[in-house]
């Protein structure tokens, strides 16, 4: 499972997508790539430590800004090799257990806080 983080107003987000598609056709993967919007999806992206758009993700891979056409066709080819070594692999499942126990504990900070 691949993350592609974007937001509203990155240019540069339509042209990872772009490229994206290509070398998935290109290689012939049936990877899954889920888009999030930073914007709207602001835990998930916290949870990722993500401070740039466009942000790949993918397990312990990551790739910030817009890759060069063989650090792209590289960092799917690692994704995908990873995801056939038998390493844990994150799930969405996974993901939205990791997003709620981020808004978990804001929550409790929060109530924390109004309660001083």
């Amino acid at each position: 499972m691949i993350l592609l983080f974007t937001s509203d107003h990155c240019a540069w987000c339509d042209v990872l997508k772009v490229m994206l598609e290509e070398e998935s056709e290109e290689l012939g993967l049936l990877q899954s790539i889920f888009e999030v919007n930073v914007d709207r999806h602001h835990h998930i992206a916290e949870a990722y430590s993500i401070l740039v758009v466009p942000s790949l993700v993918s397990g312990m891979h990551k790739i910030s800004g817009v890759p060069t056409a063989s650090d792209l066709r590289s960092f799917i080819l690692q994704v995908n090799a990873g995801s056939r070594s038998g390493f844990k692999k994150n799930t969405p499942r996974s993901v939205l257990r990791d997003v709620r126990e981020i808004q978990s504990f804001n929550d409790h900070e929060e109530h924390v806080v109004r309660s001083a």
